[in-house]
């Protein structure tokens, strides 16, 4: 499983959500989209219209996605299988 999380500089939420996945012990990679013009372009690919942070995107082994706007740990818990 793979886990993508797009954010800004100023996020708060993003903040929050990070910081509970790291007492999960659960691993991802953190993309800041208002710094890198890039960033923002994958962003604006792979968001489904959702224009708000943070916009997470979990790759699962079996090769399903889920994508979760905002931070919603009920969504997170779910999706995480916790």
């Amino acid at each position: 499983m793979s886990i993508t999380i797009y954010s800004t500089t100023t996020c708060s939420s993003c903040h929050v959500l990070t910081e509970w996945l790291d007492k999960q012990g659960i691993a991802y990679e953190k993309k800041i989209t208002d710094t890198d013009p890039a960033l923002m372009m994958e962003f604006m690919s792979v968001n489904d219209g959702m224009i708000g942070v943070p916009f997470t995107v979990i790759k699962k082994d079996d090769g399903s996605e889920v994508k979760i706007s905002g931070y919603d740990q009920g969504k997170f818990k779910e999706a995480l299988s916790l």
